[in-house]
Protein backbone atom coordinates (compact mmCIF):
# COMPACT_ATOMS: atom_id res chain seq x y z
CA UNK A 1 0.00 0.00 0.00
CA UNK A 2 1.38 3.30 -0.95
CA UNK A 3 1.49 6.01 1.53
CA UNK A 4 -1.16 9.51 0.92
CA UNK A 5 1.65 11.53 2.35
CA UNK A 6 5.35 11.03 2.92
CA UNK A 7 7.83 13.56 4.50
CA UNK A 8 11.28 12.73 3.72
CA UNK A 9 14.16 14.28 5.69
CA UNK A 10 12.03 17.33 5.77
CA UNK A 11 13.25 20.34 8.21
CA UNK A 12 12.00 23.85 8.89
CA UNK A 13 13.32 26.29 11.01
CA UNK A 14 12.13 29.54 13.07
CA UNK A 15 14.31 32.50 13.55
CA UNK A 16 14.96 35.66 15.46
CA UNK A 17 17.69 37.66 14.77
CA UNK A 18 19.00 35.64 12.34
CA UNK A 19 19.56 32.79 15.15
CA UNK A 20 17.00 29.32 15.12
CA UNK A 21 14.71 29.24 17.88
CA UNK A 22 12.78 26.67 17.66
CA UNK A 23 11.55 24.03 14.17
CA UNK A 24 12.07 20.36 13.18
CA UNK A 25 14.78 18.32 12.27
CA UNK A 26 15.21 15.68 9.74
CA UNK A 27 11.37 14.44 9.88
CA UNK A 28 10.57 10.98 8.17
CA UNK A 29 6.72 10.05 7.99
CA UNK A 30 4.76 8.41 6.08
CA UNK A 31 0.82 8.65 6.31
CA UNK A 32 -0.90 5.74 5.10
CA UNK A 33 -5.08 5.64 4.09
CA UNK A 34 -7.11 5.07 6.43
CA UNK A 35 -4.96 5.16 9.73
CA UNK A 36 -4.58 7.09 12.92
CA UNK A 37 -1.18 8.31 13.67
CA UNK A 38 -0.47 10.36 16.74
CA UNK A 39 2.35 12.96 17.38
CA UNK A 40 3.55 12.99 20.85
CA UNK A 41 6.47 15.48 22.38
CA UNK A 42 7.29 18.49 24.76
CA UNK A 43 5.54 21.43 24.20
CA UNK A 44 7.77 23.54 21.40
CA UNK A 45 8.86 20.68 20.12
CA UNK A 46 7.58 21.06 16.31
CA UNK A 47 4.32 19.01 16.50
CA UNK A 48 2.25 21.84 14.84
CA UNK A 49 4.91 22.50 12.70
CA UNK A 50 4.48 19.08 11.10
CA UNK A 51 1.11 19.80 10.24
CA UNK A 52 1.36 22.98 8.87
CA UNK A 53 4.17 21.54 6.64
CA UNK A 54 1.71 18.48 5.74
CA UNK A 55 -1.01 20.96 4.44
CA UNK A 56 1.34 23.65 3.09
CA UNK A 57 0.71 26.49 5.63
CA UNK A 58 4.46 26.45 5.42
CA UNK A 59 7.27 25.08 3.23
CA UNK A 60 9.89 23.17 3.94
CA UNK A 61 13.61 24.48 4.14
CA UNK A 62 14.95 20.91 3.29
CA UNK A 63 13.67 17.75 2.11
CA UNK A 64 10.74 17.02 0.24
CA UNK A 65 6.91 16.12 0.83
CA UNK A 66 5.24 13.90 -1.66
CA UNK A 67 1.28 13.37 -1.82
CA UNK A 68 -0.47 11.10 -3.50
CA UNK A 69 -3.74 13.07 -2.08
CA UNK A 70 -2.78 16.67 -0.99
CA UNK A 71 -6.44 16.57 -0.19
CA UNK A 72 -6.26 17.68 3.84
CA UNK A 73 -8.76 19.07 6.47
CA UNK A 74 -7.33 21.09 9.66
CA UNK A 75 -8.89 20.80 13.27
CA UNK A 76 -7.24 23.24 15.14
CA UNK A 77 -6.77 23.51 19.19
CA UNK A 78 -9.31 26.38 19.32
CA UNK A 79 -12.54 25.58 16.99
CA UNK A 80 -12.71 29.21 15.63
CA UNK A 81 -16.68 28.69 14.61
CA UNK A 82 -17.82 32.06 13.62
CA UNK A 83 -20.20 33.68 16.24
CA UNK A 84 -22.56 34.74 13.46
CA UNK A 85 -23.66 31.44 11.81
CA UNK A 86 -25.27 28.86 13.31
CA UNK A 87 -24.29 24.85 13.49
CA UNK A 88 -25.18 24.18 9.88
CA UNK A 89 -23.51 27.52 8.29
CA UNK A 90 -20.42 27.13 10.09
CA UNK A 91 -20.32 23.36 8.88
CA UNK A 92 -21.20 24.37 5.43
CA UNK A 93 -18.80 27.38 5.41
CA UNK A 94 -15.74 25.59 3.46
CA UNK A 95 -18.50 24.33 0.62
CA UNK A 96 -19.30 28.05 0.33
CA UNK A 97 -15.79 29.14 0.09
CA UNK A 98 -15.46 26.59 -3.37
CA UNK A 99 -18.48 27.82 -4.34
CA UNK A 100 -20.22 23.72 -3.75
CA UNK A 101 -23.54 22.78 -2.49
CA UNK A 102 -23.52 19.81 -1.04
CA UNK A 103 -27.01 19.14 1.74
CA UNK A 104 -26.56 15.45 1.51
CA UNK A 105 -23.51 15.61 2.87
CA UNK A 106 -24.09 18.31 5.58
CA UNK A 107 -27.09 16.28 7.04
CA UNK A 108 -24.75 13.10 6.75
CA UNK A 109 -21.80 14.91 8.97
CA UNK A 110 -24.56 16.14 11.84
CA UNK A 111 -25.80 12.66 12.21
CA UNK A 112 -22.26 11.28 12.68
CA UNK A 113 -20.93 13.85 14.80
CA UNK A 114 -23.91 13.99 16.79
CA UNK A 115 -25.49 17.04 16.39
CA UNK A 116 -28.67 15.97 15.10
CA UNK A 117 -31.28 18.73 16.54
CA UNK A 118 -28.97 21.15 17.18
CA UNK A 119 -28.74 22.47 13.91
CA UNK A 120 -29.58 26.04 14.49
CA UNK A 121 -27.75 26.75 17.43
CA UNK A 122 -25.22 29.49 17.44
CA UNK A 123 -21.77 28.85 18.86
CA UNK A 124 -22.64 30.98 22.37
CA UNK A 125 -25.03 28.10 22.93
CA UNK A 126 -22.78 25.32 22.67
CA UNK A 127 -20.30 23.59 25.03
CA UNK A 128 -16.91 22.92 24.71
CA UNK A 129 -17.43 19.41 23.14
CA UNK A 130 -19.99 20.47 21.09
CA UNK A 131 -18.00 23.31 19.45
CA UNK A 132 -15.22 20.55 18.37
CA UNK A 133 -17.77 18.22 16.82
CA UNK A 134 -18.84 21.04 14.96
CA UNK A 135 -14.83 22.17 14.30
CA UNK A 136 -14.47 18.07 12.81
CA UNK A 137 -17.31 18.41 10.80
CA UNK A 138 -16.60 21.31 8.96
CA UNK A 139 -13.16 19.86 8.42
CA UNK A 140 -14.78 16.76 6.94
CA UNK A 141 -17.18 18.38 5.16
CA UNK A 142 -15.46 18.61 1.55
CA UNK A 143 -14.32 15.15 2.02
CA UNK A 144 -10.33 15.24 2.75
CA UNK A 145 -8.27 12.02 2.50
CA UNK A 146 -6.18 13.30 5.47
CA UNK A 147 -7.76 14.86 8.82
CA UNK A 148 -5.26 16.74 10.82
CA UNK A 149 -6.23 17.91 14.62
CA UNK A 150 -3.66 20.07 16.81
CA UNK A 151 -4.91 19.01 20.22
CA UNK A 152 -8.66 19.41 19.48
CA UNK A 153 -9.08 17.79 22.85
CA UNK A 154 -6.53 19.33 25.11
CA UNK A 155 -8.84 22.29 26.92
CA UNK A 156 -11.48 20.10 27.70
CA UNK A 157 -12.14 17.73 31.03
CA UNK A 158 -11.31 14.23 31.56
CA UNK A 159 -14.82 12.92 30.56
CA UNK A 160 -15.58 14.58 27.67
CA UNK A 161 -11.68 14.28 26.31
CA UNK A 162 -12.58 10.77 26.92
CA UNK A 163 -16.19 10.66 25.39
CA UNK A 164 -14.70 12.62 22.10
CA UNK A 165 -11.66 10.38 21.85
CA UNK A 166 -14.36 7.43 21.66
CA UNK A 167 -16.53 9.23 19.24
CA UNK A 168 -13.49 10.24 16.82
CA UNK A 169 -12.46 6.83 16.68
CA UNK A 170 -16.88 6.19 15.29
CA UNK A 171 -16.12 8.68 13.15
CA UNK A 172 -12.82 7.06 11.52
CA UNK A 173 -14.78 4.13 11.31
CA UNK A 174 -17.05 5.68 9.01
CA UNK A 175 -15.38 7.70 6.89
CA UNK A 176 -12.02 6.12 6.67
CA UNK A 177 -9.96 9.37 6.36
CA UNK A 178 -5.79 9.06 7.96
CA UNK A 179 -5.52 11.12 10.63
CA UNK A 180 -2.73 12.90 11.65
CA UNK A 181 -3.24 13.55 15.37
CA UNK A 182 -1.21 16.09 17.75
CA UNK A 183 -1.29 15.27 21.54
CA UNK A 184 0.60 16.11 25.02
CA UNK A 185 -1.52 13.00 26.43
CA UNK A 186 0.15 9.47 26.48
CA UNK A 187 -3.21 7.91 27.27
CA UNK A 188 -4.92 9.81 24.37
CA UNK A 189 -2.14 8.37 21.85
CA UNK A 190 -2.09 5.26 22.77
CA UNK A 191 -5.71 4.40 22.76
CA UNK A 192 -6.79 6.31 19.62
CA UNK A 193 -3.90 5.37 17.65
CA UNK A 194 -2.48 2.57 15.24
CA UNK A 195 1.12 4.21 15.74
CA UNK A 196 2.52 6.92 17.93
CA UNK A 197 5.29 9.27 16.89
CA UNK A 198 7.61 10.67 19.85
CA UNK A 199 9.60 13.97 19.78
CA UNK A 200 12.57 15.13 20.71
CA UNK A 201 12.22 18.21 23.20
CA UNK A 202 15.40 19.62 22.27
CA UNK A 203 16.18 18.52 18.58
CA UNK A 204 12.97 18.65 16.82
CA UNK A 205 13.45 15.25 15.90
CA UNK A 206 11.23 12.10 15.93
CA UNK A 207 13.42 9.81 18.40
CA UNK A 208 10.87 7.02 18.29
CA UNK A 209 7.37 5.22 16.87
CA UNK A 210 5.76 2.73 18.73
CA UNK A 211 2.90 0.43 16.96
CA UNK A 212 -0.49 0.36 19.46
CA UNK A 213 -3.10 -0.90 16.97
CA UNK A 214 -5.92 -2.44 18.65
CA UNK A 215 -7.66 -3.11 15.98
CA UNK A 216 -10.70 -0.71 14.56
CA UNK A 217 -13.83 -1.27 17.69
CA UNK A 218 -12.38 -0.21 20.61
CA UNK A 219 -13.87 0.35 23.92
CA UNK A 220 -12.98 2.06 27.55
CA UNK A 221 -12.55 -1.58 28.15
CA UNK A 222 -9.26 -1.80 25.69
CA UNK A 223 -6.92 0.38 28.43
CA UNK A 224 -7.29 -1.93 31.25
CA UNK A 225 -5.24 -4.50 28.81
CA UNK A 226 -1.45 -5.62 28.88
CA UNK A 227 -1.46 -4.22 25.08
CA UNK A 228 -2.62 -1.05 26.43
CA UNK A 229 -0.13 -0.58 29.34
CA UNK A 230 2.72 -1.70 27.06
CA UNK A 231 2.50 0.78 24.99
CA UNK A 232 1.20 3.43 27.69
CA UNK A 233 5.14 2.16 29.23
CA UNK A 234 7.20 2.07 25.96
CA UNK A 235 5.93 5.73 24.57
CA UNK A 236 6.46 6.70 28.26
CA UNK A 237 10.37 5.91 27.89
CA UNK A 238 10.62 7.79 25.03
CA UNK A 239 9.16 10.76 26.17
CA UNK A 240 12.01 10.40 28.97
CA UNK A 241 14.59 10.27 26.25
CA UNK A 242 13.04 12.93 24.50
CA UNK A 243 13.71 15.26 27.76
CA UNK A 244 16.85 13.79 28.34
Amino acid sequence: MKPLITLKDVSFNYYENKKVVGGVNDINLDIYPSEIISIIGPSGCGKTTILKLISSIISPEKGEITYQEKCVGLVPQEPSLLPSRNVRSNIELPLEVKKIKNEERVDELINIVGLKGFEKLYPSQLSGGMKQRVSIARALVYEPKVLLMDEPFSALDEIIRERLNLELINIHNKLKQAIVFVTHNIEEAVFISNRVYVMSGFSGKIIGKVDVDFGREKSIEDKFTQDFFSGMKNVRQLLKRGYA
